[in-house]
């Protein structure tokens, strides 16, 4: 990931902002990905997460630096009819990190999260 990344800036030009579904919280993968982000200029970090982080606390953003404007996408799922769930579909994914894109919030919610006995 991080040579693609490094290889593209080279034949691109740097870029502004990146979305990263990225699971778990090991600092190493984001220590990882740092490495490959100028540091020149203010990057747009739109980190996708699934559902189950509407649970946990995330610490993500404490080891970030300044120069990253972080943005959290937390997709959750459909309920349809009586009582029964769906996860989003991937038109759903799409268009919920466009909007996200477009409102420019912290966090943005796709989809439900509650009832969690619900969730597919």
């Amino acid at each position: 990931m991080i040579l693609a990344l490094i290889e593209s800036q080279q034949t691109n030009g740097s870029f502004d902002g990146i979305i990263a579904w990225i699971y778990g919280f090991d600092k190493r993968i984001w220590e990882s990905l740092l490495q490959a982000i100028p540091n020149t200029k203010n990057v747009m970090l739109y980190h996708i997460k699934g559902s189950s982080s509407y649970l946990k606390n995330d610490y993500t953003k404490s080891y970030l630096p300044s120069y990253i404007i972080y943005r959290e996408v937390k997709l959750g799922f459909i309920i349809e009819g009586n009582n029964f769930s769906r996860w989003l579909t991937n038109n759903e994914i799409a268009q919920g990190i466009i909007d996200a894109i477009k409102e420019e919030l912290p966090v943005k919610h796709v989809g439900v999260f509650e009832p969690w006995n619900l969730r597919p």
